[in-house]
């Protein structure tokens, strides 16, 4: 393993340089993330009136379209297609840093295969973190049971202790596992890993460099992130003072037009910002195992 890890400066800098030389094609797959903006422009102009929801009148047959529209954008539509944008963009990538030539469709086909399997994977993920937080709370809870079943107040007082500890012990073991198999899910998309293995391999390649591994997780995140609410802010303020200054539409029309800019915009800024973050990711994984 590398003994000097990629600096962060370096990650942003070179994410940001294979973003821009690559801008159209990472736009043309992230910006399938469009799709959701539009079911929930669609879903929000049938959505009913807060005075509706409030009054507890029977909705229309039009408004309860709008409110299972956007149920279903927000719980299925938008995860699955930012999942397989996720899988895409990071195949696309991969070929990138491999001196390969991939267009667009190709990398959406090939995200599009391995999109089980990352899943699988990303699943074992957020079970292992779960698994985290178990190890913490559940001692004072099994405590708290028993000494509440045998209406013991000395062992109502050890699982109060304990729940000081475990909360503490939750929040170390869940950052801690959550840094260890990140990487899990780009090695199950870019070399065909099963999720057992791609979790092992994660945890190998970062035990003993937990906190580099972490600034250059979070920091480039942060920078492109920060970039992303600058932008959404500006976007913001412009389509608010449109609607504003629209004084002759009625209260109701101008709330619904404030819910779908609020709701619309910060996809949009997901779609810039979605594969500078994967970038970084991927570019730390190569240094990793370089």
């Amino acid at each position: 393993m590398s003994k000097t890890l990629i600096s962060v400066g370096e990650l942003i800098d070179q994410s940001w340089e294979l973003y821009r030389s690559r801008f159209i094609e990472f736009l043309t797959i992230s910006g399938w993330l469009i799709l959701t903006a539009i079911f929930f422009a669609l879903a929000l102009a049938f959505y009913p009136a807060a005075s509706v929801l409030q009054s507890g009148e029977p909705l229309t047959g039009w408004e309860t379209f709008g409110v299972i529209l956007f149920s279903i954008t927000t719980y299925v539509i938008t995860p699955l297609i930012s999942f397989w944008i996720y899988t895409s963009v990071t195949r696309m990538i991969g070929a990138y840093m491999n001196g390969k030539k991939i267009t667009p469709a190709a990398a959406m086909r090939e995200g599009r295969a391995v999109f089980l399997k990352a899943l699988l994977t990303s699943v074992m993920v957020v079970l292992m973190v779960l698994f985290a937080i178990v190890i913490g709370f559940g001692p004072p809870v099994l405590v708290a049971t028993i000494g509440s079943l045998a209406n013991l107040s000395s062992l109502i007082l050890v699982a109060n202790v304990l729940l000081v500890i475990g909360i503490f012990a939750a929040l170390i073991l869940s950052i801690q596992w959550t840094v260890y198999y990140l990487l899990a899910p780009l090695l199950t998309i870019l070399d065909g890993l099963p999720a057992k293995s791609a979790l092992e391999y994660s945890r190998r390649l970062i035990k003993g460099r937990f906190w580099p591994v972490l600034a250059r997780v979070v920091v480039p995140k942060l920078v492109f992130i920060i970039f992303g609410v600058f932008a959404m802010s500006l976007f913001a303020f412009v389509a608010n003072f449109a609607i504003d200054a629209s004084s002759g539409i009625s209260t109701d029309v101008q709330v619904r037009f404030v819910s779908m800019v609020e709701t619309i915009i910060p996809i949009i800024i997901t779609v810039l910002i979605n594969p500078l973050i994967i970038i970084s990711d991927v570019l730390l994984l190569r240094s990793l195992r370089d």
